[in-house]
Parts: C-alpha cells; structure tokens; sequence
C-alpha cells in the first residue's frame, strides 16, 4: 500500500519551470551554441528518446536538456553528432539532472567510453526525501511541482521524421519540470540532513561496472541456466561470448540473435558438431554461425574444471531464519514510515536476507546494502540492535490498529 506524503510535500515557494518554445537543434552550429549555455549554467537536466528492440546498443532518436530558463532539442537523426553533449554528461564541473536515469547515463559510456559524473537522479533523491521509490517523472512532477503530464507518447516511433508536436511536446515535458524538481527536492534533502546520503547513492552512478555486464553476471542472467552443472556453465560462458560478438558484429539484440533456452539445450548436450547443433528445433542461423557455436562448445568441454563458473546453489533459509527475515522485513517498513523514507530505498528482501545470515550463520554482511553507508547506521543499526539484543521488539496499540515498535 502507498504511504501517505502529507507530512513530506514540499511547503517552500515552487521554482519556475521553463515555459518557451524549445530550441530544435539539428545541425552542428547550433549545437555548439546551446552546449556553451549549458555548461555556463553549470547544471542541467536531461532525458532521452532511444529504440533498442532490433539492434545491439541503443539507437538515440532525441536527446532533451533543461536549465531553468532554456529547453533543447538535440536530434541526432539529423546527422547532429552528439558526442559533445556526452562529454558534458561526464564532465565533473557540470551537474547533470536525470530521473530513474541509469539508461541514459548508459548512453555517455556507449558514445564516448568516459562514466557519467555529478549526477542527481530525482527519482532516488525522492525516496530519501519521503516520496515513494521508485516513484515515476508523472507522479514526480505532481508532488512538486504540481503540474500534470499527459505521457500520451510512450510508444511512439522516435525515429520517424518529422516529428510532431505531439512528440516535441511529450519530449519538452520530460526534461522541463526537472530543474523545478531539483530545486525543491534537494532542499528538503538538506533540511532533513539527507544531502550526504543522495551523494552516497549517486557516487553509485559513477561505478564503471555498472555500465558493463560481467561475464559472471551474463552467467547469472542465462534464463534455464540453474540447470546446468560446471562443464555446462563452461560451455555456456563460451557460447555466451560468441553470441555477444555476433551480436555486436551484426548489430542485432543478442537475445534475438540467439536466444537463452537455445544456449541452455547445446550446453545441456555438449554438442561438438555442426550436424548436432544444426538439428536444434528453432535455430535460425547461418552454417558459418553454427560452426563457431561448435568450437565454442569445444573450448568450453575442453576446459580445466578449476576454471569453470560455480555451480548456483541456492541457500535453503531455515524456519527460525524465515521467520528473522520476515520480522526484520516488517521492522524496516516501520523504520522507514516513521522516519519518512522510501522502504524500497532502504533495502529489498535479499539485503534483509544477507543480514540475518550474517547473524545466524556468521556470515560477512558485506553483501547486504543495510550493512554499508547510511543504510548500516540507520536501518541496519536498529536491525543490529534487535538481534544482539539491546533493543526489544514489541506491539503498540493504535486504536484499532497495532504497529511494532522498537524499544
């Protein structure tokens, strides 16, 4: 159920938000104009329209950016060359404004290879702030600045040309109310002495590895590939590797390509020969293709056991854990409701998990975000006194309500 954000509207002087037309921006001169306005604002904030059903990286339709007197439109299906605006992206100097902005954050390290830097994704900050998490831009928008969004565009094609006000309309909505919205949020952030904590959780933001899948995370992300066991999993990761440069070559979705129940059955099989391989029941590729499957599935059977993936074994909980898990659970969701804070912010189910394992098992937490920064000496704090102890759990009358309480 949503909590209730009476006690955490904003209640200071609303920011003005950008009401003139947008600049369209489609060939490189004006570009470098409004690039110099943004970087003398110092901070901006920015969104983007991009396809990615049918090719291997992002396919960038549109690229909106805001400050609090200016909207832009960068079209790179114009032959604008956008590499400069990513520059800016990762420009220390330079604050970027983003909400749930992962992907396009993304976008920088796939245009230019350099990390985003200085960033402030409202969507986190709003979750620290008392809002919920995760929160989307149109219900965002409302809390703060009181406006309503119309996001009639959502499946629209980008990549047709020209575009219509409808679309230049959605696309100035989604980057307009930004700056507005900063405004607002990271002053409640200060007054609520949270500022520390957002900063926390957008250094996250600049961790190279969160933009680049590891091959032990491709692994982990194999649909069916629980079933497999270690010379299976070798098998796997070599045929995993060979999808992705087919992939890359062909610029095609790797899953399209070559799907995950496919990768599961050779490696199930440890099929060596074409001939093999070629009989597999929705395989769509060329002989040249198949070939290179075959000495995949070769280098992964030939493959010494100590270099091969660990087998996933999943942890069976016992009764007393299960029942730590769920109280501990419920004990966040009551830390979060009364120190205004977005439950899901604070920690999921596995984090919950990875803690009380490390109490009854004597495991290393560090597993666990309620273990580390702001987490560790707030929720995970209060978590660690219940269990070593300290402090005792225990049931408040509320009416005709009860909620736990910790004392």
């Amino acid at each position: 159920m949503a909590r209730e954000h009476h006690k955490s509207k904003p209640h200071t002087a609303k920011p003005a938000v950008c009401t003139s037309s947008p600049t369209l921006v489609t060939d490189t001169s004006t570009l470098g104009e409004v690039l110099g306005e943004l970087r003398r604002a110092e901070r901006f904030a920015f969104d983007t329209e991009f396809v990615m059903e049918d090719s291997y990286e992002a396919d960038v339709c549109l690229i909106q950016a805001a400050t609090e007197s200016m909207v832009v439109l960068i079209d790179p299906l114009a032959g604008v060359d956008d590499t400069a605006f990513w520059q800016l992206v990762a420009d220390r100097r330079i604050q970027k404004v983003v909400h749930a902005g992962a992907e396009d954050l993304g976008l920088c390290v796939q245009r230019t290879g350099q990390i985003p830097c200085n960033v402030f994704d409202l969507q986190i900050a709003a979750g620290l702030s008392g809002l919920d998490y995760p929160m989307s831009l149109m219900k965002l928008v409302r809390a703060t600045c009181g406006a309503r969004l119309h996001k009639s565009q959502t499946l629209t094609d980008w990549r047709r040309r020209p575009l219509s006000e409808a679309q230049i309309q959605y696309a100035v909505d989604d980057v307009a109310y930004l700056p507005a919205a900063y405004q607002i949020i990271s002053r409640k952030l200060k007054k609520m002495g949270r500022s520390t904590w957002a900063r926390e959780e957008f250094e996250r933001l600049e961790q190279p590895e969160i933009y680049q899948r590891s091959e032990v995370e491709r692994i982990a992300r194999l649909k069916g590939g629980g079933a497999l066991d270690g010379r299976g999993l070798a098998i796997a990761r070599e045929l995993l590797k060979v999808r992705e440069t087919l992939a890359k070559q062909f610029n095609r979705p790797a899953r399209v390509l070559l799907k995950d129940y496919l990768i599961v059955e050779i490696a199930r099989h440890q099929w060596t020969t074409p001939k093999q391989i070629r009989g597999l029941r929705g395989l769509q590729v060329s002989n040249a293709v198949v070939n290179r499957l075959a000495e995949a599935v070769k280098q992964g059977t030939s493959s010494p056991p100590e270099t091969w993936p660990k087998v996933r074994t999943p942890q069976v909980d016992t009764p007393e854990e299960s029942a730590l898990i769920s109280l501990a659970t419920a004990l966040v969701r009551t830390y979060c409701d009364e120190h205004d804070l977005a439950h899901q912010l604070a920690g999921v189910k596995q984090d919950v998990r990875a803690l009380v394992h490390s109490f009854t098992r004597a495991e290393p937490a560090g597993q666990s975000r309620l273990a580390m920064g702001w987490r560790s000496r707030t929720v995970g704090a209060m978590l660690a006194a219940v269990f070593s102890g300290e402090k005792r759990v225990g049931i408040q009358r509320m009416g005709k309500s009860i909620r736990l309480v910790v004392e």
